[in-house]
């Protein structure tokens, strides 16, 4: 459930900031953050049964969705504009 929010969430996002520099950079600093968090869990966790690849999939989830809203925003905008 908590994956289908936030593909939600980076559906909205990507849909409102389209494919402009700020888009770009929302998701840039998106992946690297998540791949960031990843790290940080890889180096706490005590023992290999609590790794998780959960951050992972979360970031990846959250930029793929985003993606998918600019691009949905840029075929709404082609399609009034023909």
């Amino acid at each position: 459930m908590i994956l289908v929010l936030f593909a939600a969430i980076g559906c909205v996002v990507g849909y409102r900031l389209e494919m402009t520099r700020a888009g770009y950079v929302t998701m840039a600093l998106t992946a690297v953050g998540f791949s960031a968090g990843q790290i940080v869990h890889l180096f706490m966790a005590r023992s290999r049964e609590a790794m998780t690849m959960l951050p992972l999939v979360v970031g990846l989830v959250l930029v793929l969705f985003m993606l998918l809203g600019a691009l949905l925003r840029l075929a709404v905008r082609g399609r009034t504009n023909a």
